[in-house]
Formats: C-alpha cells, structure tokens, sequence
C-alpha cells in the first residue's frame, strides 16, 4: 500500500475512534458518576525510508482513556442519593462480582438492601447493606443509621492507578489486576442527598466532535485523492 494512503487511514480510523468516545460523553452527559473518555495519540514512524531522500511517512495510533476527574456535586436532597467528594470508589456486587462506581444514586431492593438503580447491592466493611425502610442517616464517613439503628458503613475503596481499571458499561468499572484498598480515613467524603455530576463538558465535545468529524472528512479526501495519484501513475507507465 502507498505509505501516504496508509498515514491517511490510520489518521481516519483514529478519528473514529475519538468520535465514538465523544458521542458516548455526549450520551452519558446528564448521568450520575459519568467519567469521559479521551482519545491519547501519538505517531509512529511505518518503517525505515529506503533511500536517503524520502521521509518515513508517520501513521497515528490512539487509545482511549478515561478521566477520572472529580465531576460537579449538586444537592438533590434525596437521602438515598450519595457523592464521593474524593478519589475513591463505592463497591457494588453484581452477576460478575464486585464493581467500581461513582454512581451514587441509591435505592432500596425488595428486601431492604441498599442498592444501585440497576439492583446491585452496595458492600458495606461487612458486606450487604440491609437498611430496611426507615429513615436514613449517612455520615461523612459513611456510617449509615437506620432510624435509631447504626447497620454498616458503606465500603469506599481506591486502587494504585485508576486509568488501569476496566470500563464496564457506562459508570462500573472492574479493578483487572489490582487490589482495591479501603480508602484512608478523612481522605474521600460521603455526602448524602447529593450527587456527582458526570465531568463531562457539553460545549467543550460539541466543539470537538465538529472539529472530529471535519478531520476525519480531510482525511478520506487524502486518501482518495493518494489513490487516484497511484493510479494514474500507474496508468501513464503502462503506456510508456
């Protein structure tokens, strides 16, 4: 393949790949303990120049990744709504195991554990969380009463590298190979009838999924107009 055409390509799968992440921003703007994806890339050479004169044409390789960034804290006054205002994460046991989240707002199961919206139940230091129907007190540290009753303190853990974890569908995240520790006192806070915004700017992907897609347009132009270039040639010497 012509080098130039094989730089246009990859350039063009790059910004579809980042066109995925934005539309998934932009999907994801408005929920709870969203974190954005980010397209990384860099460029890399295809190969050494055959002669002294012509330059290794780069092509673009990209990877995405999520940022972890603290997103905007809003009260909703929901007592079963809760915000991490910290690094750290809420562990929830689900069909495979424990998760990751950020996404704080709660609800209660049939049978009166605190759970996600999507029926996971939240882990306490002791495991599932039952609070019954009364009403719900949860402190900053996360010890949570039911009516008079202290049941259990919600289970905030941290991991050595977040950008290692593993995105699960949109707010789960899965700690691959590491070992999620309980969070040191004092240094994540829960805050109970608030959530945490997705950090997800609006404006800021709208710009960028424009200027994304206008990339990716000038890149198939590249390409094409590469394509008709080899071919010409090709044609020319055919009737030389």
């Amino acid at each position: 393949m012509n080098a130039g055409i094989y730089s246009a390509v990859s350039g063009s799968v790059s910004a579809l790949t980042r066109l995925d992440a934005i539309t998934n921003n932009l999907a994801n703007g408005s929920t709870p303990g969203f974190k954005a994806e980010r397209l990384v890339q860099r460029a890399a050479q295809i190969g050494t120049a055959a002669r002294a004169t012509e330059v290794p044409t780069p092509i673009t390789r990209g990877a995405l990744e999520t940022d972890f960034s603290q997103g905007p804290i809003q009260p909703t006054d929901n007592p079963l709504d809760v915000a991490l205002a910290g690094n750290g994460f809420l562990v929830v046991d689900g069909p495979h195991g424990e998760r990751l989240t950020r996404r704080g707002n709660l609800a209660t199961d049939a049978e009166g554990f605190l759970a996600t919206s999507d029926g996971w139940r939240v882990q306490g230091e002791n495991g599932d969380l039952h609070v019954g129907d009364g009403k719900l007190a949860i402190a900053p540290d996360g010890t949570v009463r039911a009516g008079d009753l202290t049941v259990g303190k919600i289970r905030v853990v941290t991991v050595p590298d977040p950008s290692h974890l593993v995105r699960e569908g949109g707010t789960t995240f899965a700690a691959g190979t590491q070992a999620p520790v309980d969070a040191a006192p004092g240094t994540v806070e829960v805050r109970q009838g608030a959530l945490e915004g997705a950090n997800v700017s609006p404006v800021e992907n709208l710009v960028a999924l424009v200027d994304t897609m206008r990339g990716f347009e000038a890149y198939m132009r590249a390409a094409e107009q590469l394509d008709q270039t080899t071919s010409r040639a090709i044609s020319d010497v055919g009737r030389v």
